[in-house]
């Protein structure tokens, strides 16, 4: 790696990373705080989710899909294999997380390419150290400028992943609150699917189900388990109990 195409790959990176980077400390410790609230009212919401579920036959689903998330079941109804997508577009809250989650993953493509340049300048750096052939040249400049942008480098990963955690906890939030809606649109749609044979809308939920659930797990990721992460582990195992009856319909028999 040439060192003026490094400086202006290491340039670019920290011009678009500043785009991110902006931290708001009094909004960060209200999401805190909402999360503990959160874990309190989410057993309840979960609870209820299942007492609906539970109570409700299958002419009651079709009605409430058609009701409240304008989805009909019609045999050869060409809406059905779009319902998805279209309950989706229609939903705000929805469309915010949908949007947090674009945001998101580009947090996650910079940290990539941030580990991609380290990585490569590691090497570079490791040769270079071997090329003075003596211990006692350490000092040499270009060891030096390459020892710097390893620091910025990774000081810049280190405030990404913060970033990072701190959106996803935001999203995570928002599918939180609407938690009820979601789970009960999913498992209703789940159950028609299964009974109506539609194995691809079947797929399109359980890619719906783990794009959430990797919402979600990058507010925690490698780090230890606080108190207001329990929620966010909750919301993970009933996305999961929902994918579970995706792939038990698709298994092969």
């Amino acid at each position: 790696m040439k060192l003026l195409k490094l400086k202006e790959q290491i340039a670019a990176i920290e011009e678009t990373c500043e785009l991110f980077l902006h931290v708001d400390e009094e909004e960060h410790e209200k999401i805190e705080e909402n999360m503990v609230l959160k874990i309190k009212v989410f057993e309840d919401i979960i609870r209820e989710c299942k007492e609906e579920i539970e109570s409700s036959d299958m002419d009651h689903k079709v009605h409430v899909l058609k009701l409240l998330y304008d989805i009909e079941f019609e045999e050869g109804s060409e809406r059905l294999d779009d319902s998805l997508e279209s309950y989706m577009n229609k939903q705000t809250d929805v469309q915010h997380i949908e949007t947090g989650e674009k945001e998101i993953n580009v947090l996650k493509s910079l940290i990539l390419h941030i580990d991609d340049i380290v990585e490569k300048l590691a090497v570079e750096y490791k040769t270079l150290l071997y090329a003075t052939r003596k211990w006692y040249r350490f000092k040499d400049s270009r060891l030096k400028e390459y020892a710097n942008f390893l620091i910025r480098l990774m000081s810049l990963k280190e405030k990404l992943e913060i970033k990072l955690e701190n959106d996803s906890k935001k999203i995570s939030i928002l599918i939180i609150d609407n938690f009820y809606s979601l789970y009960i649109f999913f498992s209703f749609l789940i159950s028609l699917s299964i009974v109506k044979k539609r194995e691809m809308l079947l797929i399109e939920i359980a890619n719906r189900l783990d794009r959430y659930m990797e919402i979600v797990k990058s507010s925690f990721k490698d780090r230890s388990l606080y108190q207001s992460d329990m929620v966010h582990y909750y919301i993970i195992y009933e996305l999961k109990e929902l994918k579970e009856q995706i792939f038990t319909e698709l298994a092969p028999r």
